[in-house]
């Protein structure tokens, strides 16, 4: 069980892919086709075993249909937090786990190297959640082929993300569940922790309507704590981390 990647929207999908790349030490980024059904364009920027994408609105979609991330960037103001990817071992029990709970499923694909589905994030709150078991576990389709290749020179894998609810018990409580662990609590952080020590932590919305997912944290690949930092990029606060 880990946090493989997090999605951000932008509206200007050049000047957030450029901005992180330049954050993260990355020369060059995978474009996926297959967002293009969501009416998106992206780009995929591979960190150690772990991901940043950044999804905007695709210029050539049906303007007049509505997509979830540019209604997302309407409510928000903004460039924002928009997605959390688990990697599991077994899709089949969280699927259980969803079904058992009455929470909708909003996509989902069944592929030789894939199984995945994302669900509803009214019903789960602070994020769209994708759960996604790759055949081989080591591998990680959504970055292409040879992502293993164009790795961050600055930065590792995801150490955490933080994500802004109204209760964060309650919400804590629903994605523990489906993963099938437990909550931890951290002064008023809601904590789930994964199996690389990585940390899913929930805290109370200071603002109304809350924001979801407003920060992700990485390793860095650098030993000194001096080069520790953190910054404000596609609207949300991406800390760099010793490992």
């Amino acid at each position: 069980m880990l946090i493989r990647q997090v999605a951000v929207v932008a509206e200007d999908l050049f000047e957030a892919d450029s901005a992180l790349k330049a954050l993260l030490g990355v020369t060059q980024a995978y474009t996926d086709p297959g967002v293009g059904e969501f009416g998106l364009h992206n780009t995929v920027l591979a960190t150690g075993h772990s991901f940043v994408e950044v999804v905007s609105p695709s210029p050539a979609r049906d303007s007049s249909i509505p997509t979830a991330a540019g209604r997302m960037l309407e409510r928000r103001g903004g460039d924002c937090g928009y997605m959390v990817l688990f990697q599991v071992d077994n899709l089949a029990p969280v699927r259980a786990r969803v079904e058992a709970a009455g929470i909708r499923t909003i996509w989902e694909t069944e592929r030789a190297e894939v199984s995945a589905f994302h669900v509803h994030p009214k019903d789960v709150g602070g994020a769209i959640v994708s759960f996604d078991e790759m055949r081989p576990a080591d591998d990680w389709v959504w970055a292409g082929p040879d992502w293993q290749a164009h790795r961050a020179a600055k930065t590792g894998d995801l150490r955490s993300c933080l994500i802004e609810v109204d209760d964060p018990i309650v919400t804590a409580e629903v994605w523990a569940g489906l993963l099938g662990t437990q909550v931890k609590h951290r002064d008023a952080i809601a904590v789930i922790t994964m199996d690389d020590g990585a940390e899913v932590q929930f805290s109370k919305s200071a603002d109304q309507p809350p924001r979801g997912l407003i920060g992700f944290s990485l390793a860095s690949l650098f030993p000194e704590p001096s080069l520790s930092t953190t910054v404000q990029v596609c609207g949300v606060e991406i800390s760099i981390v010793a490992n």
